[in-house]
Protein backbone atom coordinates (compact mmCIF):
# COMPACT_ATOMS: atom_id res chain seq x y z
CA UNK A 1 0.00 0.00 0.00
CA UNK A 2 1.41 3.37 -0.98
CA UNK A 3 1.98 5.50 2.06
CA UNK A 4 1.77 8.71 0.08
CA UNK A 5 -1.66 7.79 -1.24
CA UNK A 6 -3.17 7.05 2.14
CA UNK A 7 -1.75 9.64 4.49
CA UNK A 8 -3.12 12.98 3.37
CA UNK A 9 -3.61 14.98 6.52
CA UNK A 10 -7.07 16.22 7.46
CA UNK A 11 -7.57 19.96 7.32
CA UNK A 12 -10.41 20.30 9.78
CA UNK A 13 -9.04 21.81 12.98
CA UNK A 14 -7.91 19.75 15.95
CA UNK A 15 -9.97 19.50 19.08
CA UNK A 16 -8.99 19.09 22.69
CA UNK A 17 -7.45 15.72 23.37
CA UNK A 18 -9.22 13.66 26.01
CA UNK A 19 -7.07 11.59 28.31
CA UNK A 20 -6.10 8.18 26.96
CA UNK A 21 -8.00 5.49 28.46
CA UNK A 22 -8.59 3.69 27.08
CA UNK A 23 -10.60 5.70 24.79
CA UNK A 24 -8.49 3.54 22.74
CA UNK A 25 -10.61 0.88 24.27
CA UNK A 26 -14.16 2.00 24.39
CA UNK A 27 -15.43 3.06 27.79
CA UNK A 28 -18.13 0.90 29.37
CA UNK A 29 -21.45 2.34 30.43
CA UNK A 30 -21.95 3.56 33.97
CA UNK A 31 -22.59 0.75 36.46
CA UNK A 32 -26.11 -0.13 37.51
CA UNK A 33 -27.72 1.14 40.72
CA UNK A 34 -27.37 -2.35 42.16
CA UNK A 35 -23.63 -2.29 41.58
CA UNK A 36 -23.37 1.27 42.80
CA UNK A 37 -25.00 0.27 46.09
CA UNK A 38 -22.03 -1.94 46.90
CA UNK A 39 -19.91 1.10 47.72
CA UNK A 40 -22.21 1.96 50.60
CA UNK A 41 -22.26 -1.63 51.78
CA UNK A 42 -18.52 -1.83 51.99
CA UNK A 43 -18.12 1.51 53.74
CA UNK A 44 -20.60 0.71 56.51
CA UNK A 45 -20.70 -3.05 56.31
CA UNK A 46 -17.37 -3.71 57.97
CA UNK A 47 -18.41 -1.59 60.92
CA UNK A 48 -21.70 -3.48 61.11
CA UNK A 49 -19.82 -6.76 61.07
CA UNK A 50 -17.71 -5.65 64.00
CA UNK A 51 -20.52 -4.19 66.07
CA UNK A 52 -23.23 -6.82 65.54
CA UNK A 53 -23.76 -10.43 64.61
CA UNK A 54 -25.03 -9.31 61.17
CA UNK A 55 -27.95 -11.70 61.44
CA UNK A 56 -30.11 -9.44 59.29
CA UNK A 57 -27.63 -9.19 56.40
CA UNK A 58 -27.92 -11.31 53.29
CA UNK A 59 -25.52 -14.26 53.77
CA UNK A 60 -23.81 -13.67 50.43
CA UNK A 61 -23.26 -10.00 51.18
CA UNK A 62 -22.02 -10.82 54.67
CA UNK A 63 -19.57 -13.39 53.33
CA UNK A 64 -18.18 -10.96 50.75
CA UNK A 65 -17.71 -8.26 53.36
CA UNK A 66 -15.94 -10.72 55.63
CA UNK A 67 -13.67 -11.72 52.73
CA UNK A 68 -12.98 -8.08 51.86
CA UNK A 69 -12.14 -7.29 55.48
CA UNK A 70 -9.76 -10.27 55.67
CA UNK A 71 -8.08 -9.40 52.36
CA UNK A 72 -7.40 -5.82 53.41
CA UNK A 73 -6.29 -6.59 56.96
CA UNK A 74 -3.12 -4.56 57.43
CA UNK A 75 -3.50 -2.93 54.01
CA UNK A 76 -4.87 0.39 52.74
CA UNK A 77 -8.59 0.57 53.52
CA UNK A 78 -9.17 3.00 50.65
CA UNK A 79 -9.13 -0.07 48.41
CA UNK A 80 -12.23 -1.47 50.18
CA UNK A 81 -14.74 -0.61 47.41
CA UNK A 82 -12.43 -2.14 44.80
CA UNK A 83 -11.97 -5.39 46.73
CA UNK A 84 -15.68 -5.79 47.37
CA UNK A 85 -16.58 -5.27 43.72
CA UNK A 86 -13.91 -7.66 42.49
CA UNK A 87 -15.20 -10.33 44.88
CA UNK A 88 -18.67 -9.55 43.55
CA UNK A 89 -17.36 -10.28 40.05
CA UNK A 90 -15.90 -13.60 41.11
CA UNK A 91 -12.19 -12.76 41.24
CA UNK A 92 -10.27 -15.29 43.34
CA UNK A 93 -9.83 -14.11 46.94
CA UNK A 94 -6.35 -15.66 47.26
CA UNK A 95 -5.17 -13.69 44.23
CA UNK A 96 -6.72 -10.52 45.65
CA UNK A 97 -4.89 -11.01 48.94
CA UNK A 98 -1.60 -11.39 47.04
CA UNK A 99 -2.38 -8.36 44.87
CA UNK A 100 -3.29 -6.00 47.69
CA UNK A 101 -0.37 -7.12 49.85
CA UNK A 102 2.14 -6.89 46.99
CA UNK A 103 5.02 -4.59 47.98
CA UNK A 104 4.37 -2.34 44.97
CA UNK A 105 0.65 -1.92 45.57
CA UNK A 106 -0.19 1.54 46.84
CA UNK A 107 -3.20 3.82 46.60
CA UNK A 108 -2.58 6.51 43.96
CA UNK A 109 -4.99 9.43 44.44
CA UNK A 110 -3.34 11.35 41.62
CA UNK A 111 -4.55 8.68 39.17
CA UNK A 112 -8.13 9.61 40.04
CA UNK A 113 -7.47 13.21 39.04
CA UNK A 114 -5.48 12.53 35.87
CA UNK A 115 -7.84 9.90 34.47
CA UNK A 116 -11.09 11.68 35.33
CA UNK A 117 -10.39 15.39 34.79
CA UNK A 118 -7.21 15.21 32.69
CA UNK A 119 -9.29 15.79 29.56
CA UNK A 120 -9.54 19.47 30.56
CA UNK A 121 -5.88 19.98 29.68
CA UNK A 122 -4.87 19.82 26.03
CA UNK A 123 -1.86 17.78 24.93
CA UNK A 124 0.72 19.37 22.62
CA UNK A 125 1.83 16.72 20.13
CA UNK A 126 3.80 19.03 17.83
CA UNK A 127 7.30 18.08 19.11
CA UNK A 128 6.70 14.59 17.72
CA UNK A 129 7.25 15.69 14.11
CA UNK A 130 10.25 17.96 14.68
CA UNK A 131 13.40 17.34 12.63
CA UNK A 132 15.06 15.60 15.57
CA UNK A 133 12.03 13.36 16.05
CA UNK A 134 11.93 12.37 12.40
CA UNK A 135 15.65 11.57 12.50
CA UNK A 136 15.07 9.26 15.47
CA UNK A 137 12.14 7.61 13.70
CA UNK A 138 14.17 6.94 10.57
CA UNK A 139 16.95 5.39 12.64
CA UNK A 140 14.37 3.07 14.23
CA UNK A 141 12.99 2.14 10.82
CA UNK A 142 16.48 1.32 9.57
CA UNK A 143 17.21 -0.90 12.58
CA UNK A 144 13.88 -2.77 12.40
CA UNK A 145 13.36 -2.77 8.64
CA UNK A 146 12.69 -6.50 8.30
CA UNK A 147 10.21 -6.53 11.19
CA UNK A 148 8.34 -3.53 9.79
CA UNK A 149 8.25 -4.99 6.29
CA UNK A 150 6.92 -8.28 7.64
CA UNK A 151 4.19 -6.48 9.58
CA UNK A 152 3.26 -4.41 6.54
CA UNK A 153 2.95 -7.54 4.40
CA UNK A 154 1.00 -9.46 7.03
CA UNK A 155 -1.39 -6.78 8.26
CA UNK A 156 -1.45 -4.16 5.51
CA UNK A 157 -0.43 -1.30 7.80
CA UNK A 158 2.37 0.99 6.53
CA UNK A 159 5.69 0.87 8.35
CA UNK A 160 5.53 4.65 8.75
CA UNK A 161 2.26 4.44 10.71
CA UNK A 162 3.58 1.71 13.01
CA UNK A 163 6.76 3.70 13.60
CA UNK A 164 4.82 6.89 14.30
CA UNK A 165 2.69 5.19 16.95
CA UNK A 166 5.65 3.63 18.74
CA UNK A 167 7.44 6.98 18.69
CA UNK A 168 4.52 9.02 20.00
CA UNK A 169 3.61 6.45 22.63
CA UNK A 170 6.97 5.73 24.27
CA UNK A 171 9.81 6.99 22.07
CA UNK A 172 10.46 3.36 21.07
CA UNK A 173 10.46 2.15 24.65
CA UNK A 174 12.45 4.92 26.31
CA UNK A 175 9.44 6.07 28.34
CA UNK A 176 7.07 3.19 29.03
CA UNK A 177 5.85 4.49 32.39
CA UNK A 178 6.80 3.85 36.00
CA UNK A 179 3.37 3.53 37.61
CA UNK A 180 2.39 0.19 39.14
CA UNK A 181 -0.36 -0.93 36.77
CA UNK A 182 -2.39 -2.87 39.36
CA UNK A 183 -2.31 0.16 41.68
CA UNK A 184 -3.43 2.50 38.90
CA UNK A 185 -6.58 0.49 38.22
CA UNK A 186 -7.25 -0.45 41.86
CA UNK A 187 -7.16 3.25 42.75
CA UNK A 188 -9.16 4.38 39.71
CA UNK A 189 -11.87 1.82 40.52
CA UNK A 190 -12.82 4.07 43.45
CA UNK A 191 -13.37 7.11 41.21
CA UNK A 192 -17.13 6.95 41.70
CA UNK A 193 -16.93 7.17 45.49
CA UNK A 194 -18.71 10.41 46.53
CA UNK A 195 -15.64 11.91 48.21
CA UNK A 196 -13.51 11.23 45.14
CA UNK A 197 -16.08 12.73 42.77
CA UNK A 198 -16.24 15.85 44.95
CA UNK A 199 -12.44 16.14 45.07
CA UNK A 200 -12.20 15.98 41.27
CA UNK A 201 -14.94 18.55 40.86
CA UNK A 202 -13.09 20.89 43.20
CA UNK A 203 -10.01 20.92 40.94
CA UNK A 204 -11.63 23.33 38.48
CA UNK A 205 -14.36 25.12 40.46
CA UNK A 206 -12.14 27.95 41.69
CA UNK A 207 -11.04 28.79 38.14
CA UNK A 208 -14.45 28.73 36.42
CA UNK A 209 -16.71 31.68 37.21
CA UNK A 210 -19.66 30.73 35.00
CA UNK A 211 -22.10 28.71 37.16
CA UNK A 212 -23.62 27.01 34.12
CA UNK A 213 -20.19 25.89 32.95
CA UNK A 214 -19.40 24.58 36.44
CA UNK A 215 -22.70 22.70 36.59
CA UNK A 216 -22.03 21.17 33.17
CA UNK A 217 -18.54 20.05 34.20
CA UNK A 218 -19.82 18.71 37.51
CA UNK A 219 -22.31 16.53 35.67
CA UNK A 220 -19.71 15.43 33.13
CA UNK A 221 -17.18 14.54 35.82
CA UNK A 222 -19.76 12.49 37.70
CA UNK A 223 -20.54 10.48 34.55
CA UNK A 224 -16.84 10.07 33.72
CA UNK A 225 -16.12 8.97 37.29
CA UNK A 226 -18.63 6.15 37.07
CA UNK A 227 -17.45 5.05 33.66
CA UNK A 228 -13.79 5.17 34.62
CA UNK A 229 -14.45 3.17 37.80
CA UNK A 230 -16.30 0.47 35.86
CA UNK A 231 -13.59 0.45 33.19
CA UNK A 232 -10.84 0.12 35.80
CA UNK A 233 -12.63 -2.84 37.38
CA UNK A 234 -12.79 -4.57 33.99
CA UNK A 235 -9.03 -4.08 33.56
CA UNK A 236 -8.39 -5.52 37.03
CA UNK A 237 -10.46 -8.56 36.08
CA UNK A 238 -8.36 -8.95 32.95
CA UNK A 239 -5.14 -8.72 34.96
CA UNK A 240 -6.44 -11.39 37.33
CA UNK A 241 -7.08 -13.70 34.37
CA UNK A 242 -3.68 -12.91 32.86
CA UNK A 243 -2.05 -13.81 36.16
CA UNK A 244 -3.21 -17.39 35.63
CA UNK A 245 -1.98 -17.95 32.10
CA UNK A 246 0.43 -15.25 30.95
CA UNK A 247 4.20 -15.48 30.88
CA UNK A 248 4.83 -12.29 32.85
CA UNK A 249 4.21 -11.18 36.41
CA UNK A 250 1.18 -8.89 36.19
CA UNK A 251 1.69 -7.62 39.74
CA UNK A 252 5.15 -6.28 38.88
CA UNK A 253 3.96 -4.62 35.67
CA UNK A 254 4.60 -0.88 35.31
CA UNK A 255 3.14 1.53 32.81
CA UNK A 256 1.43 4.86 32.27
CA UNK A 257 -1.07 6.78 34.36
CA UNK A 258 -3.76 5.07 32.27
CA UNK A 259 -2.40 1.61 33.09
CA UNK A 260 -1.02 1.12 29.57
CA UNK A 261 2.27 -0.74 29.19
CA UNK A 262 4.98 -1.75 26.75
CA UNK A 263 6.27 0.07 23.67
CA UNK A 264 2.78 0.43 22.14
CA UNK A 265 1.05 1.23 25.46
CA UNK A 266 -1.66 -1.43 25.40
CA UNK A 267 -4.04 -1.73 28.32
CA UNK A 268 -4.68 -5.26 29.66
CA UNK A 269 -7.84 -5.89 27.65
CA UNK A 270 -6.09 -4.79 24.44
CA UNK A 271 -3.19 -7.08 25.24
CA UNK A 272 -5.51 -10.09 25.48
CA UNK A 273 -7.30 -9.22 22.22
CA UNK A 274 -4.66 -7.85 19.87
CA UNK A 275 -1.11 -8.43 21.12
CA UNK A 276 0.88 -10.76 18.86
CA UNK A 277 4.12 -12.74 18.93
CA UNK A 278 6.25 -11.01 16.32
CA UNK A 279 9.47 -13.00 16.66
CA UNK A 280 8.10 -16.53 17.01
CA UNK A 281 9.51 -17.23 20.47
CA UNK A 282 6.13 -18.36 21.81
CA UNK A 283 5.73 -15.33 24.08
CA UNK A 284 4.07 -11.96 23.64
CA UNK A 285 6.25 -9.29 25.21
CA UNK A 286 5.19 -5.74 24.41
CA UNK A 287 8.53 -4.47 25.69
CA UNK A 288 10.16 -6.31 22.76
CA UNK A 289 10.21 -4.33 19.46
CA UNK A 290 9.32 -7.37 17.35
CA UNK A 291 6.18 -8.12 19.34
CA UNK A 292 5.31 -4.44 19.68
CA UNK A 293 5.48 -3.88 15.91
CA UNK A 294 3.32 -6.92 15.13
CA UNK A 295 0.84 -5.99 17.85
CA UNK A 296 0.34 -2.41 16.66
CA UNK A 297 -0.22 -3.60 13.10
CA UNK A 298 -2.65 -6.29 14.22
CA UNK A 299 -4.52 -3.81 16.44
CA UNK A 300 -5.08 -1.40 13.58
CA UNK A 301 -6.10 -4.06 11.08
CA UNK A 302 -8.51 -5.65 13.59
CA UNK A 303 -10.09 -2.24 14.14
CA UNK A 304 -10.73 -1.47 10.50
CA UNK A 305 -7.50 -0.22 8.90
CA UNK A 306 -7.78 -0.27 5.11
CA UNK A 307 -6.73 1.83 2.13
CA UNK A 308 -9.60 4.24 2.77
CA UNK A 309 -8.66 7.34 4.73
CA UNK A 310 -11.82 7.32 6.83
CA UNK A 311 -11.18 3.73 7.91
CA UNK A 312 -7.60 4.58 8.80
CA UNK A 313 -8.82 7.44 10.96
CA UNK A 314 -11.39 5.22 12.65
CA UNK A 315 -8.72 2.65 13.51
CA UNK A 316 -6.44 5.32 14.97
CA UNK A 317 -9.31 6.84 16.95
CA UNK A 318 -9.91 3.41 18.43
CA UNK A 319 -6.26 3.38 19.48
CA UNK A 320 -6.55 6.84 21.04
CA UNK A 321 -9.80 8.80 20.94
CA UNK A 322 -8.18 12.16 20.29
CA UNK A 323 -8.26 14.25 17.12
CA UNK A 324 -4.89 15.78 18.00
CA UNK A 325 -3.37 12.31 18.44
CA UNK A 326 -4.71 11.04 15.11
CA UNK A 327 -3.47 14.14 13.29
CA UNK A 328 -0.07 13.69 14.93
CA UNK A 329 0.29 10.09 13.76
CA UNK A 330 -0.49 11.08 10.18
CA UNK A 331 1.87 14.07 10.37
CA UNK A 332 4.80 11.92 11.55
CA UNK A 333 4.04 9.20 8.99
CA UNK A 334 3.83 11.71 6.14
CA UNK A 335 7.25 13.12 6.97
CA UNK A 336 8.72 9.62 7.19
CA UNK A 337 7.30 8.80 3.76
CA UNK A 338 9.15 11.78 2.21
CA UNK A 339 12.57 10.12 2.20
Amino acid sequence: MSCSMTMQRRRDGPTAAPCRSPSRHQSPMAPSNKRMSSRWLIMVGVAVLILSDCSTLDPVVRRRMEQASAILAGSDQRFAPTVYRLLERGVDSAFLWAAFHHPNTTFLPQMLRINVVGFLRRVDYSPNWSDASITACRAFMDSTRELLQKAERTYGVPAEIITAILWVETKFGKFTGTHHVWSVYASLATADEPDNIAANQQTYRDTIADPQRRAYLDSLVEVRSRRKAAWALSQLETLARLAKDSSFDVLSLTGSWAGAFGLPQFIPSSYTQWARDGNGDGRVDLFDPADAIASVANYLRANGWSERREQQEAALFHYNNSRDYVECIFAVAERLAQR
